[in-house]
């Protein structure tokens, strides 16, 4: 909770020239907080900016979550690491093949998703459960999610596979049809 919402403190504001409480005192602090000092200050620095989705981003999300998963595997199940790990393999996979500059946005899209919303909302929720008192039931649901991540994935890496298979298969039709049977002799 914020100091400025503390009752009963009857600390300074900055530089010790209003009493707590007082408006002057109150403002003071906010201006502090947001990175201002008075009149003509600067602002504070923007947040920095996300992160988006082309390869190498969303190889060091892998990574970040790869890191995240370590250090929470002393509370997930064994089943729940290897199934978690098996994703972000597979993720780093595609991301690392020769093809991978020409992922299509859709795929890259929905690597974006489970790097950093679906595999890491999964892990924290069920560590956030056992923490509660969750049990085995936490257990069972973490492993069935995990599961259902694990094939989404390895789909999703099929699926962009068989579209570099299908576009190979179009452009040998297509200089089949334009060069392929003709009466030329040379």
């Amino acid at each position: 909770m914020s100091r400025l919402f503390e009752p009963g403190s009857n600390d300074p504001g900055p530089g010790g020239q209003a009493a707590r409480g007082s408006v002057a005192s109150d403002r003071a602090r906010t201006q502090a907080q947001r990175g201002h000092s008075g009149p003509g200050a600067r602002p504070a620095a923007a947040p920095p900016k996300p992160e988006g989705d082309d390869v190498a981003s969303l190889l060091r999300h892998n990574q970040s979550l790869v890191l995240e998963i370590n250090q929470s595997a002393a509370h997930l199940p064994a089943l729940g690491v290897v199934l978690a790990r098996s994703v972000t393999d597979t993720v780093r996979r595609v991301l690392t093949s020769p093809e991978a500059n020409l992922l299509d946005i859709s795929v890259r899209v929905a690597i974006f998703g489970v790097l950093t919303d679906y595999l890491p909302g999964t892990i924290r929720t069920y560590v956030g459960a056992v923490r509660a008192g969750g049990g085995a039931d936490a257990d069972d649901q973490l492993v069935e999610q995990l599961t259902a991540l694990r094939g989404s994935v390895e789909e999703l890496a099929e699926a962009s596979r068989q579209r570099d298979v299908q576009a190979l298969q179009v452009q040998g039709r297509f200089l089949e049809s334009k060069f392929g049977g003709t009466d030329l002799a040379l």
